[in-house]
Formats: C-alpha cells, structure tokens, sequence
C-alpha cells in the first residue's frame, strides 16, 4: 500500500497489472488452468452477471437456474430476462429440499433440458448457497453438453474447500471466490473461461482497454483499489504453507462431522443430507418446529436474534420447505470447543422455546 500512495501514477499505470498478473498465474496454478483463461474480479456474483449480460443468446432462447440458485444470481435471471432481454426466457428448475439423492438431480436436469430445447445456458451452482448441496457437477456438465447448453458454475465455496481442476470438470466457464475459503481479502474472486468463449466474454465496464486483450479489459474498469486481488497470490502461498488441500479439508470435514453429530445427538437438530452431498466444511441441519417462531423467511432475522443476538457465535439460520434450517462452516482456526459453545446456545434456546 505504501508503493501505491508513494507513487499512485506508478503504480495505477504500470505496477499493479504487474501483481494482478501474478495473482492470475497462481491461481491458474491452483485450478489446473491456462493463466491467459483467468480473469480476476470481485466476487462471484459480478462474474456471473458478466456471463449472463454478454452470453451472445438468440431471441426465444433461454437461462437456466434453479430454486435452490444462489438469491443474487436467481434475481440476475429475472432481471435480465425480464428487462434487459425480454425476448430471452427464464427457465427455473424446482428442486425440492432436502434433497434424498444425487440421482433425484440428475433426472430433474435431464427433464428439463429435454422439456426446453431453448435452454442456451445453464448456471450450476458447485455448493448450493445457503443450503450447502455438494452438485454433482461433473455429471451434470455432460448432461447440459448433451443438450448444447453451454454451462457457467457458480463456485462460489470452492476454491480452497474442495479440490478445482477446471479442465477436468468440463464446464465453459467457472467462476470462485477467492475470500471465502482462500484467505484472500474479501472482494476477490477468479473467472475462468474455455477459449472456444473468448469470441464474446467482455467485462460489464467498457474502459480504456476496449479491443485489447481480455485480461486487460478486466484489469481497467476504472480507477478501483487492486490490493484485494493482489494479495490473493499469498493468501494461496500461505494455504499451501500450512498444509494444502488434503491436510486443511481433512481437519475442516472431520470437525464438520463431528458437530452434525453433536447437533443431532445432543442439541435435537436433524441430519438432512446424504453424505454424498454434503460439502466438506460447510453444511446444513434442520430445526425443529418453533411454535413462536412460524417459519417463514420474514421471521428468519428476529429468530436470528433471538438465537443469536447476545452469544458471541454466529451461524445461517434459513428457512426453505416449511423449515428452518442452520447452516454452519468450519475453518482451520475452529475447533470442537467452538462447536460446543454454539451447540449450547441452541439448546438453551430450544430448551426454552419448544
């Protein structure tokens, strides 16, 4: 930061595409990629936003997303098919939740695509936000590729929580947070993209670099601070510095596991998920039902508080399907203590409200 504001035209004009640079080329690393394949921007959402708005559709084609789509990205889909494209049609596949089977999945995508031809584009979400589904990505890339969809995932808990090899996984273009489960600053993020797409992938911003190369354009939107992005370089040096991938989601998974069984067992939670579906760190139980807490999603802040407010821990309270839910994430710096206080807390509150 001191060479920034020491010397802001250096830098603004010559140093900090230099670092952003070497950002790129270690996440290209991390996810199996071509470092000219990745872009960097803030957050996930704005990646999918710049797929959505620059997708070269055809009039009467159509975006596919899901009940269980990331909020932001399901309001995306009705905005942009609603007022930015009418002529594009919004196709949103039910999911019922909990989900009983991977199969139920995959049947419920075939369904669809084979119901609406139209479909030119398919958002996947890698883990399901908030309700932490595991998707079967892989398969269902090979499903939508089937049915000519190009396919966009939304990874948005990715990166740093499960292993990413984006060449493997097939898809057109992949996106991830690199604030979540990287350690990165918060406000940085990675979008990769299969060259065959190079042809019409732009950034929402048109700026100074319009023509140029893509990681140019996305580099110059104006000016904005780059130190976010910047840093993500070693906050993926440091990830790999304490352990890597197998050592950190091995201790994370096994303390997941070990407070959905607390939940369970002691706190009176059920378990929702088959284990095939259920993300290393970060995952879901159900409440059961809060006869002064009706389940609906206006009630879900005032049992936040309730639950919450004066306890010093913390977690995602949802509600989906006449139910509430929590969902809970562990990091390296939790452990089982942290789970036993938050566990106490919800008993107490049961406890006192069933």
């Amino acid at each position: 930061m001191c060479e920034r504001e020491e010397h802001p035209d250096i830098w603004f004009r010559l140093n900090a595409k230099y670092y952003v640079d070497k950002t790129r080329q270690t996440v290209a690393d991390f996810v199996g990629a071509d470092v000219q394949n990745v872009l960097l921007v803030s957050n996930a959402t704005t990646a999918i936003n710049t797929v959505v708005k620059c997708c070269p559709f055809k009039s009467g084609q159509a975006i596919l997303d899901t009940s269980l789509t990331y909020g932001a990205v399901q309001n995306l889909c009705l905005d942009f098919t609603s007022r930015i494209r009418p002529d594009v049609q919004r196709v949103c596949l039910q999911l019922d939740f909990p989900i009983e089977s991977e199969d139920y999945i995959i049947q419920k995508y075939k369904e669809i695509l084979e119901q609406h031809p139209e479909i030119k584009l398919v958002i996947l979400d890698h883990i399901t936000s908030p309700t932490s589904i595991l998707m079967p990505v892989k398969k269902l890339v090979d499903i939508c590729h089937q049915h000519g969809a190009v396919v966009v995932i939304d990874g948005a808990h990715t990166i740093g929580h499960l292993p990413i090899n984006v060449k493997e996984l097939g898809a057109d273009i992949y996106t991830s947070n690199l604030h979540k489960w990287a350690y990165a600053p918060r406000g940085s993020a990675f979008l990769w993209y299969d060259s065959k797409h190079a042809g019409w992938i732009l950034p929402e911003n048109t700026s100074w670099q319009m023509g140029l190369a893509l990681d140019k354009q996305f580099f110059d939107q104006g000016t904005r601070d780059h130190i976010s992005l910047i840093c993500a370089r070693h906050a993926l040096q440091f990830y790999e510095a304490i352990g890597g991938m197998d050592k950190i989601v091995g201790y994370t998974s096994d303390l997941a596991k070990k407070a959905k069984e607390i939940f369970v067992k002691e706190v009176g939670l059920e378990d929702v998920l088959p284990e095939s579906l259920e993300a290393p760190g970060l995952r879901s139980v159900r409440f059961p039902t809060l006869p002064k807490f009706p389940c609906s999603e206006s009630n879900v802040w005032s049992l936040h508080k309730a639950l919450f407010g004066n306890s010093n821990v913390f977690g995602i309270i949802y509600a989906i399907s006449g139910a509430y839910y929590l969902r809970y994430s562990i990091q390296i710096y939790n452990d089982l203590d942290d789970v036993k206080a938050i566990a106490k807390v919800i008993k107490d509150f049961l406890d006192s409200n069933i």
